[in-house]
């Protein structure tokens, strides 16, 4: 008999706006197919939703069997949602659940409460230290400062309560051994669908030569790579190589941004064909946790990826093409990719495929689930 679990998301897992959509979606799909499966989750990813967007990838989670999406807004998101709380209770007294699975951050508040309310288990899927994001975007944004206590709160205790929980990388679950033991946490780091991404296709000859950035600009660790590349990055590499152009790629673009070889092409609905299209790809990310999405799509895809240690600091430097460097010598490795001109290589994409296919790692909690829910 299959076994069944309610999943609760603060974010919609249809739209990848965010590395957290895509992770979402693969989440949700995968485990489908083996349980019966139903979603509740707050719409948009932490502000409200784009009404197109939310169309065309309407299609792209599948396989559920009942799906309440609750309205956006911020005090759902940021403190506490009774829609989404009180939809999950009704599925809860309708249906029998094996476990209440949690997917972002403030999730956990739901499991803990629901958890304790009908005897049931929670799986806790944290997507990067969240109290530590908070503090980070603090800095810029003192109307977090007043959310960090709730928010340590919430995460701690989901990192206790949880029957099993799922952190992003190796780091994080190493600080979480704080709180919790080793043994009940599955790491399932950001991966790829390899059908998709992969190094297996025709190069481009570009010309002039792009550079490449993914992000959503909503968010501000992204936005603030747009600054720091045009400050710091673009004059420097045009000074040697000339023909180059700068192309960032995702939602909500900066608008004081005018420069002759800095392009902004917005929201795509495919990213891959933007990744294979590209020469290098850059992730000149300057604070930030979490898993880097776009750097393990750029290396599937066999691409010279360049990234700060911030960036990349939860990739092991195991990866021929990736680059790892601080942010002021960006232009030389950018102008020496550029080049050497192997714009695609399949070096790496074994190991890539080995660390991070999506199916495979998240089998491992389909095989935890089945063996202790």
């Amino acid at each position: 008999m299959k076994k069944s679990i309610l999943y609760l998301s603060v974010y919609d897992p249809h739209v990848p706006l965010t590395g957290a959509g895509v992770r979402g979606a693969e989440f949700v799909n995968n485990l489908a197919e083996r349980f019966d499966l139903d979603l509740v989750y707050l719409d948009g990813s932490g502000h409200p939703p784009n009404p197109e967007l939310s169309k065309v990838f309407a299609n792209k989670v599948k396989g559920v069997r009942e799906k309440i999406v609750i309205p956006f807004s911020q005090k759902d998101y940021f403190i506490f949602s009774k829609g989404l709380y009180h939809s999950a209770q009704k599925l809860l007294e309708k249906n029998k659940y094996n476990a209440i699975l949690c997917d972002y951050g403030l999730s956990s508040v739901y499991g803990i409460l629901l958890s304790k309310k009908y005897k049931l288990p929670f799986i806790y899927c944290s997507h990067n230290l969240e109290f530590k994001q908070y503090l980070g975007k603090a800095k810029k944004d003192k109307r977090r400062y007043p959310f960090i206590p709730y928010v340590y709160w919430a995460e701690k205790n989901g990192v206790k309560k949880s029957k099993i929980l799922v952190p992003i990388s190796e780091s994080d679950a190493e600080y979480y051994t704080r709180w919790t033991k080793k043994d009940k946490m599955v790491v399932i780091p950001q991966g790829f669908d390899e059908k998709i991404f992969n190094p297996f296709y025709e190069p481009v000859k570009n010309d002039p030569k792009i550079v490449l950035f993914c992000g959503n600009y909503n968010i501000q660790t992204n936005l603030e790579v747009v600054y720091v590349t045009v400050e710091r990055i673009v004059d420097k590499v045009l000074a040697r190589c000339p023909n180059t152009k700068f192309r960032f790629v995702g939602s909500n673009p900066p608008k004081d941004v005018q420069h002759p070889n800095v392009e902004f092409v917005g929201f795509v609905e495919s990213l891959p064909p933007y990744i294979k299209a590209a020469d290098v790809f850059i992730s000149p990310i300057q604070q930030g946790w979490g898993m880097p999405t776009k750097i393990i799509e750029a290396l599937a895809c066999g691409k010279i990826t360049i990234a700060t240690p911030v960036a990349a600091r939860s990739v092991p430097p195991i990866f021929e093409r990736l680059k790892v460097v601080e942010t002021d010598l960006f232009a030389d490795e950018i102008c020496k990719a550029l080049t050497e001109g192997q714009m695609v290589s399949d070096v790496d994409y074994e190991k890539v495929k080995e660390r991070y296919s999506w199916r495979s790692n998240i089998m491992k909690l389909v095989n935890r689930i089945e063996a202790e829910l």
